[in-house]
């Protein structure tokens, strides 16, 4: 029994019966298939498309239905509970009225071997449950095109042979005429043989490009095949890049020294070319002027065209004197819509991969930031434990001869540690709360005096660690309408990065100024220390912390800067960080007005 697939699409309520009096005005899908829920879906799915749906719950009905109605296309479930569907497709591949009606396989089986029978049975394709639906309508659209090209190929035959016929009665007749006869007779063959190795070029590249999910090797064997069969002289595919209005040669083959390979062409010097090609339009064309490395040339330009959108086209080339046929139009035009499905099926990959390494990343952040919230929590929880021991030692005793255990050292832990453990938790409940900020309470600010209020505690911290510190105010600054609390923790926090980064004998810098765009703008620069580019745009989201040999380096959750930038876009600022000549810079700007 079949497992029912789940495609993305709303089942019919009402699937259509097989009926034997039924007119068949249109394509028509024989449905095989012993789930009805499967039925439904697929039923109303291709009737929107346009077909013509019959539909039978087992093998025996499939086969018996056939006797009445033969149709376009059947698709065929495999494990079904009297005749399989190898059975059931091996009896119509037997049947000389019926081997001509491609089938293809649905089924929740996607082992290699159960692909291999299917297609040894005679089946044309083979589709894994569960199915994305746009796949299956196009393979659907493709394989009936097949059938309905081989159809046009038998009539073409046909044709040919009620000619050989009328060509021997006229040779009877007319003897005269027999050279002009065989003339038209070679001409015919010699365009149907072109016409059937289109088609099987066409058959070869659409199953090299389905088949892969490299956007390269997509393109690489179009461009092969198609300057082989053609033969053209060159073939290449260029992609586009819509909003900078340029075109880059990826993919090319040819015969000719000269490369166009990564030649990438504006659009506005070409302007009339690839406005037609914009608007899906093919067309043909020879060089007025002989070009310098190719001479004049003949040139066939198809876009690849995606749902109304172009990604990009295909060029051949040929001598001058050539005139591309409308079957090698046509056989270009098939060969770049496949290519175009290809691509999408290869940029899909590709975007799943990226989320994939995406989740990745979040994830080792996550045990990264666990790491990180037990080594800062557990350390000045031990430094408190040690401090406190040590403080009641001290305080047993009732003289200090030691100045070394004087309890103001152990106080002074303690303080340390707990004003480090307290902006933890603070952090950390800030960032539960980033996106429920309720409305602010803004008054006047001075912010010459804030900075210096600021910078004070840090004085001394600045000289033990043997940096030096210069502010640099542009006066006169005026007075700032903002949220006094939010603005000193962030220019608090700023100064405490820098300190905290800042090698020994280096400089930190604080400047305010108002800028010509009437923004008050405050940088603090701390020198001996870069981050690479590519950190620069991470450095402000949650738990980000900057690769480190050594983790334990610097203290901090990577909330700080995070926090930092929300509170900055509360008060409808913008802050920056950038690499300046050996310095890191953070720019905050504040509008003047609020």
């Amino acid at each position: 029994m079949s497992q029912p697939s789940t495609p993305s699409v709303t089942p019919s309520t009402n699937p259509v019966q097989m009926s034997a009096s039924m007119e068949l005005t249109r394509e028509t899908i024989l449905l095989v298939d012993d789930t009805p829920e499967n039925l439904r879906v697929l039923a109303s799915a291709l009737e929107q498309k346009g077909y013509e749906i019959c539909v039978a719950t087992s093998g025996r009905m499939a086969l018996n239905s056939i006797e009445t109605i033969l149709p376009d296309l059947i698709l065929l479930d495999i494990r079904m509970p009297d005749i399989d569907g190898y059975e059931v497709c091996q009896q119509l591949k037997n049947n000389y009225l019926t081997q001509h009606i491609p089938v293809i396989f649905i089924s929740a089986i996607g082992e290699e071997l159960d692909r291999v029978k299917a297609f040894s049975t005679g089946a044309a394709d083979y589709i894994v449950k569960p199915f994305h639906l746009e796949e299956t309508l196009a393979r659907i659209a493709c394989q009936l095109k097949i059938r309905q090209l081989q159809r046009r190929l038998e009539e073409r035959n046909i044709q040919l042979q009620q000619e050989v016929q009328e060509r021997k009665q006229a040779e009877l007749e007319l003897a005269k005429l027999n050279t002009e006869l065989e003339l038209q007779v070679q001409a015919r063959t010699a365009k149907l043989q072109i016409a059937y190795d289109f088609e099987a070029t066409l058959k070869r590249i659409t199953d090299r490009v389905r088949d892969s999910l490299d956007e390269h090797q997509i393109l690489q064997s179009a461009m092969q095949e198609l300057a082989q069969v053609i033969g053209a002289d060159g073939c290449n595919a260029a992609l586009y890049n819509l909003s900078e209005k340029h075109s880059t040669v990826r993919y090319e083959y040819t015969n000719s020294p000269f490369q166009l390979r990564g030649r990438v062409l504006q659009m506005n010097t070409s302007q009339e070319i690839y406005n037609q090609l914009l608007q899906g339009q093919s067309f043909q064309f020879c060089s007025l002027l002989p070009n310098p490395e190719r001479g004049s040339v003949s040139l066939l330009v198809c876009p690849i065209l995606e749902e109304q959108r172009v990604l990009g086209d295909l060029w051949l080339i040929k001598q001058s004197e050539h005139i591309f046929t409308q079957e090698e139009i046509s056989l270009v035009q098939q060969v770049s819509n496949q290519c175009a499905i290809a691509l999408r099926q290869a940029r899909l990959y590709q975007e799943s991969q990226a989320h994939v390494q995406e989740l990745e990343r979040l994830n080792r952040l996550k045990d990264d930031f666990l790491n990180t919230i037990s080594h800062e929590l557990r350390t000045p929880m031990a430094n408190i434990k040690m401090a406190v021991q040590l403080l009641e030692i001290s305080l047993s005793s009732a003289t200090f001869p030691n100045s070394s255990h004087n309890p103001s050292i152990y106080l002074k832990i303690l303080q340390t540690a707990c004003e480090k453990e307290i902006k933890l938790i603070t952090d950390l409940l800030y960032v539960s709360r980033l996106d429920d900020f309720g409305p602010l309470e803004l008054t006047g600010v001075n912010v010459e005096a804030l900075i210096s209020q600021i910078v004070e505690p840090y004085r001394e911290k600045i000289r033990d660690q043997q940096q030096s510190l210069e502010i640099a105010i542009a006066k006169p600054l005026p007075t700032l309408i903002t949220n006094p609390a939010l603005i000193q923790r962030i220019i608090n926090e700023l100064v405490d990065n820098a300190c905290k980064y800042t090698p020994p004998h280096e400089h930190l810098l604080i400047s305010a100024r108002v800028d010509n765009n009437d923004f008050l703008e405050i940088s603090i620069k701390n020198s001996g220390v870069t981050v690479a580019t590519e950190e620069l745009t991470r450095m402000f989201d949650r738990f980000y912390r900057i690769p480190n040999n050594d983790p334990w380096k610097y203290s901090g959750t990577g909330l700080g800067l995070a926090l930092i930038k929300k509170q900055v876009e509360q008060l409808k600022g913008t802050i920056t960080a950038s690499n300046q000549e050996g310095w890191m810079v953070f720019t905050v700007q504040f509008p003047l007005g609020q």
